[in-house]
């Protein structure tokens, strides 16, 4: 039987990536060993849409184990980074939706464009990473707002942490908007105690 929160491997297999990307096949193995993850030293899971037992909580995971050898600073460049490798690499696995969302919005309005791509977004992120997205607008405003994010699960900081979503966004929307006029942040997390993580962006 399925787990509750289990990513699917393609998933999975683009937060290894995407980290290494950063930084550096070598420096895998001691932050799969500081996180824990020993498994995935040189054995990333397939791209596919398969379930393997990779668990939500395995993200958080590999995030405090970021901030753990690199400190805030370093891991949020890392995280930033990442994030925006992800938006890239899901552009990428899904081609054929990202296309037809790109086509459908291009004579949309700014904020019914920004609107389609974030509940898009939010679907298949929702569906791969085994969570729930909401995405709300207001005025020139969005929210994107996760119940049971993966990124900050088990961490406790004083400031927000989920900067690999706040890179997902940047670039997702960078892309659709083929511009950065926008700015994306985090103001509720649950690293902090708050009930959701919710990043606001803001267009304009």
């Amino acid at each position: 039987m399925l787990a509750e929160k289990e990513l699917m491997n393609k998933a999975f297999r683009v937060v290894l990536l995407g980290v290494e990307d950063v930084v550096g096949k070598q420096g895998m193995t001691p932050l799969l060993r500081s996180a824990n993850l020993t498994q995935y030293i040189d054995n990333y899971p397939n791209s596919d849409t398969a379930h393997g037992g990779h668990e939500l909580a395995y993200m958080g995971q590999i995030n405090r184990a970021l901030f753990d050898l690199y400190g805030k600073r370093g891991a949020r460049a890392i995280l930033n980074r990442v994030g925006r490798g992800r938006a890239k690499s899901a552009i990428e696995e899904n081609a054929m939706l990202a296309n037809a969302t790109k086509v459908a919005t291009k004579f949309l309005s700014l904020n019914r464009k920004v609107k389609l791509t974030l509940d898009t977004a939010a679907k298949t992120y929702s569906e791969q990473l085994s969570t729930t997205i909401h995405v709300r607008e207001e005025g020139n405003t969005f929210f994107w707002e996760d119940a049971t994010c993966g990124n900050c699960m088990g961490m406790q900081s004083g400031t927000p942490a989920c900067y690999t979503t706040a890179g997902f966004l940047h670039g997702l929307l960078a892309w659709i908007l083929d511009c950065e006029d926008f700015k994306v942040e985090e103001i509720a997390c649950h690293a902090m105690g708050d009930a959701v993580c919710r990043h606001k962006v803001t267009l304009g």
